[in-house]
C-alpha cells in the first residue's frame, strides 16, 4: 500500500484543521512502540513513557491520537505477533485465550449504561 508523505485532516465543511506527517508520524510510533516494548512488565516504567510522550511540546491531542494508534497497529504485528508466534513454536498457544479475553472484553464492556 503506498500512503501519501502528508495529509490535511478537514472539518465537515471541508475547511483544514489539521497536517498529519506519515514519516514522522511512523517514526514516532516505531519509537513509542520500542519504548513501551521494553518496558513490559514494570508498570511504573511504562508509565513514565506515556507520560514523558504525552508531555512533548510537539505532540499536540489531536497527533497523539494518530501516534497511539499507529503505535499500537506496530506493537500488535511486530511485537505481539511474533510473540506469539514463538510461544506457539514453543508448544504453547495463547492465541485461543487471548481470543476468549477479547470476546469477554466486547460482551461486558460494550453493555449500554
Amino acid at each position: 500500500m503506498n500512503i501519501p508523505s502528508e495529509a490535511y485532516i478537514v472539518d465537515d465543511n471541508g475547511i483544514p484543521i489539521g497536517h498529519i506527517d506519515f514519516d514522522k508520524l511512523t517514526r514516532d510510533a516505531t519509537l513509542l512502540m520500542y519504548e513501551m516494548a521494553e518496558t513490559a512488565g514494570d508498570d511504573a516504567a511504562t508509565d513514565r513513557v506515556a507520560i514523558r510522550w504525552t508531555n512533548r511540546a510537539d505532540i499536540t491531542p489531536d497527533y497523539f491520537g494518530y501516534l497511539a494508534a499507529t503505535a499500537l497497529s506496530l506493537t500488535v504485528r511486530h511485537v505481539l505477533a511474533p510473540t506469539l508466534d514463538a510461544v506457539a513454536a514453543a508448544g504453547v498457544d495463547l492465541r485461543p485465550g487471548l481470543r476468549a479475553a477479547a470476546d469477554d472484553a466486547r460482551r461486558d464492556l460494550n453493555k449500554v449504561n
